[in-house]
């Protein structure tokens, strides 16, 4: 493009490496010449939002994220066709058996050389461009389609395509791509900045279309909308770091009806009202993951008598400000057959008086929950879970059975899946339960590796008092010498949970003796010391 054409407003454009779009041609007061505004993707580029010298020129969607640059700037670069781009990436001109190709290790800085075997075939199978099913055509700087025929007659077979961080301006030119990919299933269309249709789309452009990103885009919600509504076999959609306050919308113009979206990422926007989010994803009925990670939420608040529960069956929440009990009681109302959840990075589990128990606690607080931050959870870690939370809140106290299940909703479904009482202490002399760090537990002592079955085989317990945030091994050698077990014996740990049913304290393989005891136990808990040998 030469400085006698300038570029349309809109054009995307790529100076240096960093990407833009032209936002402003023409002078600017008190220089010569002609300039041009532009909007930089990357806000660190940008000196101003469009003013100059008090007068505005242009509008950013990122403050301060503009600046002017001449047109016979240097490095100026106004991309390249679909094909082109395809081509010079994937298409390259065979060496030959004569001689010997070495690749530079891109690790190594150019300090290691090896020798490849068989790229003529690897050659030969990318330059047959009709057999590739996937490509990346990331910082390839496509900016247009080609003639109308030619992406079809040469990609028909594409299932997937990348083109983050393209020159593609506008939905006008990525229909026009899709049309002529029949097979398109993935499109990653991440960091670029696109005008809306101005036409409707052909139905054959996005017919097949299953997952779409846009994460970075900046793309409102009302927007994403309006564009997914041509795209009617849609599951998968993203829209990560777009800067997303909110989620309502003006009218009801453009509010989903059901839809077949199946996951919906929100990463990193700084969305903060969970009524909000559920409104707007509510009639999104065959929505089941749902990543909500590096948002703002800190509070989910119970659903009212009105609220229908949300099919979700996945939840990240990874790094939000989720704090309390009471969000994760509530999420089991809105969510009742969630089966994954994430909390990694919360203050809910980083809290001290939590990291030991939040996960006990979290899953016998969701009923059907199968992963949480991304590790399985077995029938028998939910048994010992639930057992752990009944034995907690018996042993705390609560001024009334009205306070207790406010706080533990799932305390009495609990005691009767496990066929216990429900019968907690009240508060009484807190103070005196607060004077010492040593708290007391029941121990007796058995030669045999483990716990009788009959209880009447166990001998009557000592009462031993121990600091909770001792490691097992000193507890162990402790207990040994309160019970007078011999020198240099050697013993398990077993500890009674609610229902008699007897649980090993510790790994079989010492990896956890390091671990503070009050991980298994708790004041008045009943133990076992079984002696080896």
């Amino acid at each position: 493009m030469t400085i006698k054409s300038l570029p349309a407003i809109g054009t995307r454009i790529s100076s240096a490496g960093s990407l833009g779009t032209i936002k402003y041609v023409g002078p600017v007061s008190g220089t010569k010449g002609e300039w041009l505004g532009v909007e930089w993707d990357d806000a660190a580029r940008g000196k101003h939002d469009g003013v100059k010298d008090g007068e505005r020129y242009f509008e950013c969607l990122v403050p301060n994220s503009g600046s002017f640059i001449r047109p016979s700037a240097p490095q100026l670069d106004y991309g390249r066709s679909f094909l082109r781009a395809l081509v010079d990436k994937y298409v390259e001109l065979p060496q030959g058996p004569s001689g010997s190709e070495y690749v530079t290790l891109g690790s190594s800085h150019g300090a290691i050389q090896v020798e490849a075997v068989n790229l003529d075939k690897i050659r030969d199978k990318f330059s047959n461009l009709e057999r590739l099913r996937e490509i990346s055509l990331d910082r390839e700087g496509v900016a247009c389609q080609d003639e109308p025929g030619a992406i079809q007659e040469k990609c028909s077979n594409l299932r997937g395509v990348d083109l983050s961080y393209s020159l593609i301006p506008s939905w006008d030119v990525i229909s026009l791509i899709g049309e002529e990919l029949p097979s398109l299933e993935r499109l990653a269309l991440n960091n670029n900045r696109f005008r809306l249709f101005t036409e409707r789309p052909s139905s054959r452009a996005f017919s097949k279309l299953i997952e779409l990103q846009l994460s970075g885009t900046m793309t409102t919600w009302k927007e994403m909308l309006d564009i997914i509504s041509y795209m009617p076999a849609l599951k998968h959609v993203e829209m990560g770091y777009n800067r997303l306050k909110s989620l309502s919308l003006d009218d009801e113009h453009g509010r989903p009806t059901a839809c077949g979206l199946e996951l919906v990422n929100l990463d990193n926007n700084p969305l903060h009202d969970w009524l909000e989010i559920v409104g707007a994803l509510k009639t999104m009925d065959k929505l089941v993951r749902l990543i909500l990670t590096d948002n703002d939420i800190s509070v989910i608040p119970h659903p009212s008598s009105l609220d229908a529960p949300l099919p979700w069956k996945y939840l990240s929440l990874v790094s939000t400000g989720v704090r309390d009990w009471t969000s994760i009681d509530a999420l089991a109302r809105w969510c009742p057959t969630l089966e994954g959840l994430s909390l990694f990075g919360t203050p809910l589990i980083e809290d001290p008086e939590n990291s030991r128990i939040w996960r006990q606690v979290t899953i016998a607080r969701l009923p059907v929950l199968r992963i949480l931050d991304g590790a399985s959870v077995s029938d028998r870690q939910r048994t010992d879970a639930e057992l752990f939370y009944i034995s907690m809140v018996a042993r705390t106290g609560y001024p009334s059975d009205e306070a207790r299940d406010l706080a533990h909703p799932r305390w009495v479904a609990l005691c009767q899946k496990h066929e216990t009482a429900t019968e907690t202490r009240l508060v009484v002399a807190k103070e005196d339960k607060l004077s010492s760090r040593l708290i007391p537990i029941k121990v007796s002592l058995v030669h045999a590796f483990e716990p009788p079955e009959n209880s009447e085989g166990i001998p009557e317990p000592q009462v031993v008092r121990i600091l909770p945030t001792a490691p097992l091994r000193t507890v162990r050698m402790k207990l040994l010498k309160s019970m007078k077990a011999p020198r240099g014996a050697k013993a398990d740990l077993w500890v009674r949970m609610v229902g008699g049913v007897y649980r090993r304290i510790g790994e079989s393989d010492g990896s956890d003796e390091g671990r503070e005891i009050d991980w298994w136990l708790d004041e008045e808990s009943e133990v076992v010391l079984c002696l080896q040998g």
